[in-house]
């Protein structure tokens, strides 16, 4: 997928991380292309929680269908890392999908992935009920952040609860009355440090 040098020069935009790009709901006037960095696209659940729907990587493509639909943006992006990425406003984009046919392929692709990508989140919403939501959300947590023991791996409950509130849309009040039903039914353990920690077995799968 080529792009021309002075098209490139003009569009390239920089985010920081933790830096928004577009917020869910507002006017949408450009598509991006990750040239490196990392975006989450994040949904609202409620004033103040939100579910990442996906990560985007380098080479790929978001926040076209605010161009193709011509509507407000259906979620927030938020840039991960350090983010450089190729900005397209609509007449940039109808001019690649016409003079440049791997571009077109490649929208056609993006655009297949997605409706597959919706149809499975729909689906997980409508089939996990909400502790084993939770509980997913606890065992990627304890494996990214938390602290392996022999154990099981240590994870601090007020870092979880806001890191589930921005990645599985549940809020912290929930979240935290499913923690200490786990912590009841030992489906999670507890920590020498008390009520500050949970013991997380990688293991478990369901409750």
């Amino acid at each position: 997928m080529k792009v021309g040098r002075n098209l490139y020069q003009k569009s390239v935009k920089s985010y920081e991380p933790g830096q928004v790009i577009f917020s869910e709901g507002e006017a949408g006037d450009e598509m991006f292309i990750i040239i490196e960095g990392e975006v989450e696209i994040r949904k609202r659940t409620s004033m103040s929680a939100a579910k990442t729907l996906t990560t985007f990587k380098r080479g790929d493509i978001f926040g076209e269908m605010a161009i193709i639909e011509n509507k407000p943006r259906s979620a927030t992006a938020v840039a991960t890392k350090a983010s450089r990425m190729l900005a397209l406003n609509e007449a940039m984009f109808m001019a690649m999908i016409e003079r440049n046919p791997d571009f077109a392929k490649k929208m056609i692709l993006v655009l297949s992935e997605r409706l597959r990508k919706s149809d499975s989140i729909i689906q997980n919403l409508t089939s996990t009920n909400r502790q084993n939501q939770i509980l997913a959300g606890l065992r990627q947590y304890a494996g990214e952040k938390g602290i392996p023991t022999f154990k099981g791996h240590r994870v601090k409950v007020a870092e979880f609860l806001e890191w589930a509130k921005m990645h599985l849309g549940i809020e912290e009040k929930e979240t935290s009355a499913t923690i200490q039903e786990f912590q009841r039914r030992s489906v999670v353990g507890r920590s020498a440090l008390g009520k500050e920690e949970i013991l997380v077995d990688l293991t478990k799968r369901s409750v």
